[in-house]
C-alpha cells in the first residue's frame, strides 16, 4: 500500500502521539483519584452521535486501509451515520455491558469521559466529567475527586487536548466536530483519496 502523502501522514502520526499521552495521563489520573469504570462497562458508548474530530479518527481510519477492512466499516458506518458508534460491541447478556472493538484507537472522548474535567464559567474550577455509574457506584471517591480539583489539584482538561489536537491539523475541515461514525467516514475518504493521490 502506498504512503499517504506527507502532511496528513505526519498529522495521523501525531495524532497517534497525543492519544497515546491521554491514555497515560487519564490512566493516572484514575490511580491517584480511585476512580473506577465497571468491569464491562459500555454505559457511555450508548449514546447517539458521540461526537469527534476526524482528526482524531485518522489513526484508525489508517489501521483499517492497512488492514483492508475500511470499505466494511465506511459501509456500516454510511447505513447509520448519527447512530451508536459501530465499533461498540454490545454484551447480549447486559445491554449496559459491552467493549470498543477498536480499543487502542479510540479517539479522545472515548479516552477522557470520567477521568478529565471541563472548565466551568465565571473563573470557578474545573467540573469533573464524571459518567452516571461513577457517581451511583463511587459516589464518596467522585466527591472527594472533585473537593481535590477545586483545591487546585490536577487534573486531564478536555479543552488543553482538544485544542493540541485542534494545533495538529492540516485543515480547518479536520476539526469540526460531527458524530463519531460521520468522523470515521471523513477521515476514511481522506485518507484513502490521499493514498490514490500518490498511487
Amino acid at each position: 500500500m502506498n504512503e499517504p502523502t506527507s502532511f496528513l501522514a505526519d498529522a495521523t502520526v501525531q495524532v497517534a502521539t497525543l492519544l497515546n499521552e491521554i491514555e497515560e495521563v487519564t490512566t493516572n489520573y484514575a490511580a491517584a483519584s480511585g476512580i473506577r469504570c465497571r468491569v464491562g462497562c459500555g454505559q457511555c458508548c450508548l449514546k447517539p452521535g458521540i461526537d469527534a474530530m476526524p482528526l482524531e479518527m485518522l489513526p484508525l481510519a489508517q489501521a483499517l486501509l492497512e488492514n483492508k477492512t475500511s470499505d466494511q466499516w465506511y459501509d456500516a458506518a454510511a447505513a447509520d451515520p448519527d447512530g451508536i458508534c459501530v465499533f461498540y460491541a454490545r454484551d447480549p447478556g447486559d445491554p449496559t455491558l459491552g467493549r470498543c472493538t477498536q480499543y487502542s484507537h479510540r479517539p479522545s472522548l472515548c479516552r477522557m469521559f470520567g477521568f478529565a474535567a471541563v472548565n466551568t464559567k465565571a473563573a470557578r474550577p474545573p467540573s469533573l466529567a464524571a459518567c452516571h455509574w461513577h457517581k451511583k457506584l463511587q459516589p464518596e471517591v467522585v466527591a472527594a475527586a472533585q473537593v481535590a480539583i477545586d483545591a487546585g489539584g490536577a487534573v486531564p482538561l478536555f479543552s488543553e487536548y482538544s485544542m493540541r489536537l485542534s494545533m495538529i491539523a492540516p485543515t480547518p475541515s479536520l476539526t469540526q466536530r460531527v458524530p463519531i461514525n460521520r468522523a470515521l467516514i471523513q477521515a476514511i475518504e481522506r485518507l484513502s483519496m490521499d493514498h490514490h493521490s500518490v498511487s
